[in-house]
C-alpha cells in the first residue's frame, strides 16, 4: 500500500482553481463585451441609475430616460467598441458622487444620440 504525500490535496485545490481562472479569463476575454452590456443593463440601469435621478423626475419621465439608455445598450452590437466605451465611462463619472442633476441626464442623452449617429 502507497502511502499519500503530502500536500496533494493542496495541489489539486490549487489545479482546480488555476483551471476556473483559466475558464473566467477565457470567458472575460471572448465574452467581455456582452458581460458588460448584461451587468450595465441589468444592475447599473436598471437599479442604481434610475434611483440617482433628481426627485423632480416624474415616473414617466424617470422611466423615458431608462428606455432611452437602455435602448442604447440593447444596440451594443451595432456599435463600436469606443462608442461604448465613452457612455458607460460617463454614466460612472456622473453616479459618482452619488447623485445625478438635470444637466448630465441632458448630456448624457446628447451623447447618446452623438454615438448611435457614428
Amino acid at each position: 500500500m502507497r502511502s499519500r504525500k503530502p500536500g496533494r490535496g493542496f495541489f489539486l485545490a490549487l489545479l482546480t482553481l488555476s483551471g476556473l481562472l483559466v475558464i473566467a479569463l477565457y470567458t472575460l476575454f471572448f465574452q467581455g463585451r456582452a458581460v458588460h452590456v448584461f451587468t450595465f443593463k441589468k444592475f447599473v440601469i436598471n437599479k442604481a441609475f434610475v434611483s440617482l435621478l433628481p426627485h423632480d423626475y416624474t415616473l414617466e419621465e424617470a422611466e423615458a430616460i431608462r428606455e432611452e439608455v437602455y435602448r442604447f445598450y440593447d444596440q451594443a452590437d451595432k456599435l463600436t467598441d469606443q462608442s461604448l466605451s465613452r457612455v458607460s465611462l460617463r454614466i460612472q463619472k456622473i453616479m459618482s458622487n452619488n447623485v445625478i442633476t438635470q444637466d448630465e441626464v441632458t448630456g448624457l442623452l446628447i451623447l447618446i444620440k452623438e454615438q448611435q449617429a457614428r
